[in-house]
C-alpha cells in the first residue's frame, strides 16, 4: 500500500487560485457549490471560548487529516473542524481497506496515516490556505463577522500515557503558538501571490 504523502505546500497555493481562475473551481468543487450562507440569516453558534460562523464540520477522520480537504470542508460551509486524532504511535503499518461494513462493522485503524510533524505542518497549511482564501474575498457568509473565526479543533488518543507523552506535549505546544511554522511555510507562497506572504496569519 502506497505511503499517504502531504501535497507541498507551494504546489496547493498554485492549483487553488490557478483553478479558481480558469475553471471557477477550488480543488474540483466548483464555485457554485461553496456555502455562502443566506442573507439576513445568522448561523453562528458558541464553540469554546469563541464564536463559529455555523455550527457544520466534518468528523474527525482521514478526510480532515489533509490540507486541502479541510480547504474544501470550509468551503462548504464548515467552520468548526475537528483535525484527524493524533497519538503517538504515528509508524503503524495498517491494512486496507481499515474498515470493513459487509455485515458487522470492523476497524482495524488506530491512528493517523501520517507522522505526527506532517500533522502538525497539515493543519497549519489548512488555516493558512483559509485564510488566504478569506483575504482573496471566496467565501463569505452573509451577515457574519470577519472577526467570527473558523477553528480546528484538535483531537488527541488514545490513552493518557500517550497523550501525557512528549510527543504529544510537543505537538500541542506547536499548535498553540505555531508561528515557526507559518514563518517556514510563508516563503513557499510563489511568486504570483506573493502579497499573500505578509498576511497576518493565525499562529494559534
Amino acid at each position: 500500500m502506497a505511503e499517504l504523502i502531504p501535497y507541498p505546500f507551494g504546489a496547493l497555493i498554485e492549483r487553488m487560485f490557478s483553478e479558481l481562475e480558469t475553471a471557477d473551481s477550488v480543488f474540483d468543487l466548483p464555485r457554485k457549490s461553496f456555502f455562502l450562507g443566506k442573507e439576513g440569516r445568522d448561523y453562528s453558534v458558541p464553540f469554546h471560548d469563541k464564536r463559529a460562523p455555523t455550527p457544520l464540520g466534518p468528523a474527525s477522520g482521514p478526510q480532515t487529516q489533509m490540507a486541502q480537504n479541510m480547504v474544501l470542508s470550509w468551503l462548504c460551509g464548515c467552520r468548526i473542524i475537528e483535525l484527524k486524532t493524533v497519538q503517538i504511535d504515528d509508524r503503524l503499518v495498517i491494512p486496507r481497506p481499515c474498515i470493513d461494513m459487509a455485515t458487522v462493522g470492523y476497524n482495524v485503524e488506530w491512528s493517523q496515516e501520517l507522522r505526527i510533524h506532517e500533522s502538525i505542518e497539515e493543519y497549519v497549511a489548512a488555516q493558512m490556505l483559509i485564510q488566504m482564501l478569506e483575504e482573496a474575498g471566496v467565501s463569505e457568509t452573509p451577515g457574519a463577522s470577519r472577526s467570527a473565526e473558523f477553528q480546528l479543533d484538535i483531537s488527541l488518543g488514545y490513552d493518557l500515557a500517550g497523550i501525557q507523552s512528549e510527543q504529544i506535549s510537543s505537538f500541542l505546544r506547536n499548535l498553540q503558538d505555531c508561528r515557526a511554522i507559518v514563518d517556514r511555510l510563508r516563503p513557499q507562497i510563489p511568486e504570483p501571490w506573493k502579497a499573500y506572504r505578509d498576511l497576518d496569519f493565525s499562529d494559534r
